[in-house]
Order: C-alpha cells, then sequence, then structure tokens
C-alpha cells in the first residue's frame, strides 16, 4: 500500500475512533438524563405521597378530637361497660323469686294435681251418654269378684319411697 494511503487509512481509523467515543459520551449523557428524570418523577411521587399522607394524619387528628381523643373514648366504653352490668344486675334481680312465693311442698303439689285428675276423669265418665250404647251387645260385667278399690293413701315421691324403704331397712 502506498504512503499516502497509509496515512489517509490511519485517518480514517482515528476519525471513526473520534466518532465513537462521542457516541459513547452521547449515550452516557442521555443515559445520565434518563436517571435524573427518573429521579425527579420518583421525587414528585414521593411528594404527592408525603402530602397525601400529611393530609390523613391531619383529617385522623381532627375525627380524633371529635371524639374527645382516646380517654374519652374509654370512658365512653366504661360507661357501656356500667350500664350494661347494671342492666344484668337489674334483670337478675328481677328474675330471683320472692320470699314466700314458691315455698310449696311439692308431695301437696302433687296430691292436689291427682285430685284434679280423679275429679276431671270423674266428670268426664258421668258426662257419656249411655243411650247411644244400647243397640250394641257388649258382655256382662262380671260380679263375682269384687273390683280392687283405689289406693287411698297419699302418693309418695320418689324420695319419700327411698326414705320409707331406707326406715324399714334400719329397723330390721
Amino acid at each position: 500500500m502506498g504512503q499516502g494511503k497509509k496515512s489517509q487509512a490511519l485517518q480514517c481509523i482515528k476519525r471513526k475512533k473520534m466518532y465513537e467515543g462521542q457516541v459513547e459520551k452521547i449515550g452516557q449523557a442521555r443515559l445520565n438524563l434518563e436517571t435524573q428524570q427518573l429521579a425527579l418523577e420518583q421525587l414528585n411521587l414521593n411528594k404527592e405521597v408525603v402530602e397525601a399522607q400529611r393530609e390523613g394524619a391531619k383529617t385522623m387528628a381532627s375525627v380524633t378530637a371529635q371524639m374527645g381523643g382516646v380517654d374519652a373514648v374509654d370512658d365512653t366504653m366504661g360507661a357501656i361497660e356500667d350500664a350494661q352490668a347494671d342492666a344484668n344486675d337489674i334483670a337478675e334481680a328481677l328474675g330471683r323469686p320472692m320470699a314466700g312465693a314458691y315455698d310449696m311442698d311439692d308431695s301437696d303439689l302433687l296430691a292436689e294435681l291427682e285430685e284434679l285428675e280423679s275429679e276431671d276423669l270423674e266428670s268426664q265418665a258421668l258426662g257419656v251418654d249411655l243411650s247411644e250404647l244400647k243397640g250394641l251387645d257388649a258382655p256382662s260385667v262380671p260380679s263375682s269378684k269384687p273390683m280392687p278399690s283405689a289406693p287411698t293413701g297419699k302418693v309418695q315421691t320418689e324420695e319419700e319411697r327411698e326414705l320409707a324403704e331406707l326406715e324399714a331397712s334400719m329397723a330390721m
């Protein structure tokens, strides 16, 4: 290759290297500008977030003040709990049996119930119209054996029966 062409080729390579260096510097500058733009956008977003949080904090403080603060809410909840306890105490007091209202013996009540039931059965039996049954053939009632009589003693409760058995076993 000739001397003239060789120097032109060297200059061409130098220009190429110079252009490549410039392209690299421009690329780096562009990258720096894009990085800076993203940082600015992030700062603006952070600014809006902080402003929104400040407004939220102000609103929360205002609402808390309108409620009277944490102590006032605690006082209100305490008053509600006290009122609920009072209402429960009142309901319990009203539900207690009054003295003498239920001082009745179960055995007396059972005897009275049986008496009422037997009276009811008697009145039902006496109220039956036997004229409707005249046309029916029914067997006659045997008269040779007397019917057993109804027990006349007081009906014993389970507890009274057990007590009587215990007394009988101790008497032996």
